[in-house]
């Protein structure tokens, strides 16, 4: 009985902090990438300040559950450079198509200095080359097409994805 009543308390723990909307891992005393984005990330505005930025939060909102396809740029799919280049052309500003282009056309940024709207680029293939790009929201969080779940919102606090963290970048 001690078991099963300690099993559900573990859960029921897992499912709360599963469910918190700001980032629970903080990097203290682990030196790694990842927690330098996860910890400076969690500080400053917590979303857009501009009418600039605001309109691209209503077009990043309106591609949310678009599925992915590779090379995709529209509502019917879109992938990772696709998004990114679909939702700044919405608000007037015209970047690269890809992911390793728009790296290379950003002006770079510190974890310390990431706004919303700036643009964050990973390594997934693990070469050491730039292969995919989301849009920093806020509140230790980014918006990217996931290649299994489409547009969706993820925390940088995620493990996956911020060790594969190659720099920051802003375009607006």
């Amino acid at each position: 009985m001690k078991r099963l009543v300690a099993l559900f308390c573990l859960c029921l723990l897992t499912l709360v902090l599963g469910s918190c909307s700001a980032p629970l891992y903080r990097g203290e005393g682990v030196r790694c990438t990842g927690g330098d984005w996860s910890l400076a990330s969690t500080h400053g505005p917590a979303g857009p300040s501009s009418e600039r930025e605001r309109r691209l939060q209503a077009a990043i909102q309106s591609y949310m559950g678009t599925p992915y396809v590779y090379g995709g740029n529209g509502r019917n799919g879109i992938d990772c450079s696709g998004l990114t280049q679909a939702v700044f052309r919405e608000v007037g500003v015209e970047i690269p198509r890809t992911a390793s282009s728009q790296a290379a056309a950003a002006a770079s940024v510190s974890p310390a200095e990431l706004r919303f709207g700036d643009l964050i680029f990973f390594d997934t293939e693990g070469n050491g080359s730039i292969s995919h790009v989301g849009i920093y929201i806020g509140n230790g969080f980014f918006v990217h097409a996931s290649s299994s779940r489409g547009v969706v919102r993820e925390s940088l606090a995620n493990p996956w994805y911020s060790a594969r963290i190659v720099r920051a970048g802003r375009l607006l």
